[in-house]
């Protein structure tokens, strides 16, 4: 990647990495059968918030204060991008199968790219837009390059598929949601404050279930639960969003969301890894077809005009920053 500088080149690797661990997060919620959804995600998110907020605090790393519309702006990213997005995922897998799911938010780059450059108020360029549609391509055959599950959720079903369109579009505000307050807040406090908010939201919810006759707010786990859960708001939150984040501040919104092709790849290495399953051919061509569609969305063209933010690797309104490592200072995340 000779053709990428410094800046972002870490940017690949934050986003890269970041995927590589969402993918085994296939295995761990599969761990959570019978656990309580609004719950068990609430005291994920709230922990990864915690977790976070101790560290920088240990660390003695200043977190910028949010200020009128950033408040907006955080509130929408818990309420759509995580706390939504991750309970319409987990209730679409419970009617109709996974690799059906998968599908639906595999079209996630492709959105995004269009979405980003319509919030800009300009056109995506040619080279995204392409490596964006093959990412998606590329992704969705390799949900349907395998057997489907047994079981009464392995077909479509039109719940199935509006809540899979809810946690797409939860998905694609996970990152569109934060690009507006990155700049000013970094990636750190953009981190602590959004899983703080989701968590809170997600127990209140929960607590309003069930004193209408839902499930319990929580419920004592056992250990194989604790550890999913453990695992879920360690690595898959706190550590992902926030390296997804930083990868954001150095890419842009439209390059990294491209990666985003990459979670069902990973998702299928952690499950010939781990024996539960094996990986058909027309699998293994889909994941080089996201593998070529990435490194095509990562080649930049030449900006018409030094505005054009985004075709420099970095946020609109933000500058690249120099060569400060992440999580640094509460400035680089």
């Amino acid at each position: 990647m000779t053709h990428l500088n410094r800046q972002e080149r870490v940017g690949t690797g934050l986003a890269t990495g970041s995927m590589l661990v969402v993918g085994g997060s296939v295995a761990a919620s599969s761990l959570l059968g019978g656990y309580p959804v609004l719950g068990g995600q609430g005291i994920r998110y709230l922990a990864a918030g915690l977790l976070l907020a101790v560290w920088a605090r240990l660390r003695r790393t200043p977190l910028p204060r949010p200020a009128g519309r950033d408040w907006a702006w955080l509130a929408a990213l818990a309420v759509i991008g995580l706390a939504g997005c991750s309970v319409l995922l987990i209730e679409a897998t419970r009617v109709t199968s996974p690799a059906s799911v998968g599908v639906v938010i595999g079209a996630a780059p492709l959105v995004i790219v269009i979405a980003a450059a319509a919030t800009a108020g300009n056109r995506p360029t040619r080279r995204v837009l392409l490596a964006a549609a093959v990412v998606t391509a590329g992704s969705a055959a390799a949900q349907l390059g395998g057997a489907a599950g047994p079981g009464p959720g392995s077909a479509w079903s039109g719940t199935g598929l509006l809540l899979s369109a809810g946690a797409l579009g939860g998905a694609v505000g996970t990152s569109l949601l934060a690009a507006p307050v990155l700049p000013r807040l970094g990636a750190l406090a953009v981190t602590i404050y959004a899983c703080g908010l989701a968590g809170v939201l997600l127990l209140a919810a929960a607590a309003v279930a069930s004193a209408a006759g839902g499930p319990p707010i929580l419920r004592v786990p056992t250990a194989t639960q604790l550890a999913a859960l453990s695992y879920l708001a360690v690595a898959v939150t706190a550590v992902v969003v926030l390296a997804w984040y930083a990868a954001m501040k150095r890419l842009g919104v439209d390059r990294t969301g491209l990666f985003n092709g990459l979670i069902p790849i990973t998702a299928l290495a952690a499950v010939a890894l781990t024996g539960t399953g094996t990986i058909t051919p027309l699998q293994l061509l889909a994941a080089l077809t996201v593998l070529a569609g990435v490194l095509l969305g990562l080649g930049r063209t030449p900006p018409a005009d030094a505005g054009t933010a985004n075709q420099a690797g970095q946020l609109p309104g933000h500058p690249l920053p120099g060569d400060a490592l992440l999580i640094t200072a509460g400035h680089d995340g």
